[in-house]
């Protein structure tokens, strides 16, 4: 393995974990809108902790008089009918710096894996509604309650993970080689076997006490639910299951000693691995499926990988 090789794939390794990490913890996004000359702008609190007071920031520009009233609109404790933003409790802004145009808001947040629904209304003298603040879909805003993590617990899955993709990355650059017939596939099968265990240890073990101790919710994989990052990242442990049993040893009936693919075939399936990987840990951050027909695509491919991997496993035994 060179050591150009070796740097460049920590550095994949890194920027992948950095990505999830931020997207875990939610990097504020400024939201903001304009309507009848009155602008609302807020940086969005993906999450807070859970059972404390939670205070918001608002910055909103326009007339500014005692007839125009700058309203807070929360979803009341308890509420289940969230969708009925005409039910929602009101409140006034506070205003903080007049010549900046900054109020605040506060609510308090619920038990952990809990949402805070809210949004912001202006309006004019006869009550009209004049101008807002809600998603882009006109719902309302959220806010998820999340608890405490154990050290150990968040900062091990992270690190976890960073060796995942370290280990994927460098088994794709040796998948490359092998293709030329300059990798031997005994050392990646080393490489994905390494892979495989950290890639348990992070997912089924650390990950879920993480999401416990964040939200109370435990894992949501097929058949227990239909989560995509947890349906990809079990999709990848199986995959990597799969590249590590690939690569034992047969002997051939010319009486070959070689792996039960041959040498680029594997090549080919070691590099597809990093894409998993990618595929994964990131498109999660980034895609929101439509859940109603997803499940029956993790049950195909996990099936499709289960199946593989036994055909794999046969094969070995049967050498």
């Amino acid at each position: 393995m060179r050591i150009a090789e070796i740097g460049l794939s920590a550095i994949i390794a890194f920027a992948v974990v950095y990505v999830v990490y931020q997207k875990d913890w939610g990097s504020p996004v400024r939201l903001s809108s304009t309507s009848n000359n009155y602008t609302v702008a807020i940086n969005s609190i993906p999450k807070a902790m859970a059972d404390t007071l939670l205070t918001i920031p608002v910055t909103i520009t326009g007339e500014r008089n005692e007839k125009i009233k700058f309203l807070f609109r929360y979803a009341l404790p308890k509420m289940r009918d969230i969708e009925h933003l005409y039910r929602y409790g009101t409140t006034p802004l506070m205003l903080v710096d007049s010549s900046a145009g900054l109020y605040k808001a506060s609510i308090r947040t619920g038990a952990k894996g809990s949402f805070s629904y809210y949004f912001f209304e202006i309006r004019d003298p006869i009550g009209r509604n004049i101008a807002g603040l809600k998603s882009a879909d006109g719902q309302p805003l959220t806010t998820l309650a999340v608890g405490q993590a154990d050290g150990w617990v968040k900062y091990g899955y992270y690190v976890c993970l960073f060796i995942v993709a370290l280990l994927v990355t460098m088994g794709a650059f040796g998948s490359i080689r092998n293709i030329t017939g300059k990798e031997g596939e005994e050392t990646l099968g080393k490489m994905f076997l390494a892979a495989t265990v950290f890639t348990i240890l992070a997912v089924f073990i650390l990950g879920i006490l993480n999401r416990v101790q964040l939200t109370g919710n435990g894992w949501q994989g097929v058949p227990w639910g239909i989560n995509l990052s947890d349906n990809l990242k079990q999709i990848l442990v199986l995959y990597l299951v799969f590249m590590t049993l690939s690569s034992e040893l047969i002997k051939t009936r010319a009486g070959q000693i070689r792996t039960v693919f041959a040498k680029t075939t594997f090549g080919y399936l070691g590099t597809i691995s990093f894409f998993m990987m990618i595929t994964a840990l990131l498109l999660p951050m980034f895609v929101a499926p439509d859940y109603e027909h997803i499940s029956i695509v993790f049950y195909a491919f996990l099936t499709l990988l289960v199946i593989g991997c036994f055909l794999v496993f046969r094969r070995t035994k049967h050498a």
